[in-house]
């Protein structure tokens, strides 16, 4: 059985919106961004929470099994996109259709990441978006390095 939760990848050490879940895990990347696998799920209005608490863009993947990852980005400016990792696996799981295709989510990816102050390798998004590792934390870890936040 896989890990089942939420993680976020946030310009600050802990965000006071993730409230009372404890954190797992935590990673910590050049520039001030951390990732924290929390203990459970967060609310479904934690991303905006976040964002607008910490002024920065922040991602945040809910992860189930490490099978598949909904994940979803916001900027402070607005800019927002969706994805799933591991897609066969998400429909399987009964996942809605997303609003954007492949193609206008790596855009939407790069645009984010620009305004995190950050590079983005496209083709590097656009791989982790189809790839199909065994879990999905392996793949975030790819999207995050596509998206330039590893470094």
């Amino acid at each position: 059985m896989g890990y089942s939760g939420g993680i976020f990848v946030v310009k600050a050490e802990r965000p006071a919106p993730l409230g009372e879940l404890g954190v797992l895990g935590e990673k910590s990347f050049p520039g001030g961004w951390h990732e924290l696998q929390l203990d459970g799920f967060p609310e479904g209005s934690a991303l905006r929470e976040v964002v607008v608490a910490t002024g920065a863009p922040a991602l945040m993947a809910v992860v189930l099994d490490s099978d598949m990852a909904h994940v979803q980005a916001l900027s402070p400016a607005g800019v927002g996109w969706a994805a799933y990792l591991h897609p066969g696996n998400a429909e399987a799981f009964g996942a809605p259709p997303l609003p954007h295709s492949p193609d206008e989510i790596v855009e939407l990816a790069a645009t984010w990441s620009a305004e995190a102050g950050l590079h983005a390798d496209r083709d590097a998004v656009r791989a982790a978006l189809t790839a199909q590792n065994t879990f999905a934390e392996e793949t975030l870890t790819d999207l995050l390095t596509g998206l330039g936040v590893t470094g």
